[in-house]
């Protein structure tokens, strides 16, 4: 079995999905490997991404859903968007596909590090907390429609010859400030600020999807939230309905699926990795969580 690196994934299976197409039909338009462009992509993704398998993003993605409906798994959170989400996936994120209706269409980009930094002058977004965020917005129609016409300027651009490059960085800058503008308008009309607990769930998830590669005890979390394990343990439960031990073993297990499709490591290797004691450990755990062997997963 020969492992693709999720970075090649992203770009050079795109260019292999439409390079049999017609100049000006393709689904995609692109810059290199700096900037990736789905126009309208029905059955884009069914194309290219295989279900209940992570990927990690090695570049940023925004944009929109058109219509259907799609099930997500982003850094180990479960959700269900629809018809007028928008959506950014900052550069680290691990992201699953558990189910795609029939007619799922999107709108989005990619952009790989060089061309962000050209956008943003070197700078992250201002909202970025410096982990691997991923959030969604559902603005107004008219929000929502001017969102939209910048997206069609840079498809428009990306169809041109010859263009300058400032302007689509502007355009890309343009986007990223009005989806940074969507998300504070959200906040700020949800109520009240956060709750305690809430607060110590969102750390909690942020630290697990850092070092959930190979912590997995629950007394490692608490010392660095500086609380004790048994108050972390109530207030993961209380805020999310899942334990705290089921969001370790989450990360663990993404950790693992995702070296083992993605790289020519052995079990044995992946095992000493993820700091399990033995190889014979990490296979009991692996499908004990999975039903599946870590070999049969990888030959799955």
């Amino acid at each position: 079995m020969k492992n693709k690196s999720p970075e090649r994934f992203s770009f050079g299976e795109l260019r292999s999905m439409v390079g049999g197409m017609k100049a000006g039909h393709a689904p995609v338009r692109f810059i290199g490997k700096e900037l990736a462009m789905l126009g309208e992509g029905h059955k884009a993704l069914q194309n290219i991404l295989q279900p209940d398998t992570p990927y990690i993003m090695e570049d940023c993605r925004m944009g929109f859903i058109r219509k259907g409906r799609i099930r997500l798994t982003v850094n180990l959170i479960e959700r269900e968007y629809g018809e007028g989400t928008f959506a950014f996936i900052y550069a680290g994120s691990i992201l699953q596909i558990n189910y795609m209706s029939e007619d799922f269409d999107l709108c989005g980009m990619m952009m790989g590090n060089e061309r962000l930094n050209a956008a943003l002058g070197g700078l992250p977004p201002v909202w970025y907390n410096g982990y691997a965020p991923f959030f969604t917005v559902h603005p107004h129609e008219e929000d929502a429609a001017a969102v939209k016409r910048l997206f069609a300027s840079v498809w428009h651009l990306l169809g041109m010859e010859r263009f300058p490059d400032e302007t689509l960085n502007g355009l890309i800058r343009a986007i990223i400030h009005y989806y940074g503008y969507l998300k504070n308008a959200e906040s700020d009309t949800a109520g009240p600020g956060t709750s305690r607990g809430k607060e110590l769930f969102n750390s909690f998830i942020r630290l697990v999807n850092t070092h959930g590669g190979r912590e997995r005890k629950l007394g490692f979390y608490a010392d660095k939230m500086c609380v004790t394990p048994r108050y972390l343990g109530t207030a993961v439960k209380s805020a999310s309905g899942i334990t705290a031990k089921e969001w370790i073993d989450r990360a663990a297990v993404t950790r693992a699926k995702v070296m083992l499709r993605y790289t020519g490591m052995q079990v044995a290797e992946i095992a000493y990795a993820m700091d399990f004691p033995n190889v014979s450990f990490f296979c009991k755990y692996f499908k004990h969580l999975t039903g599946l062997t870590p070999q049969e997963y990888r030959m799955k």
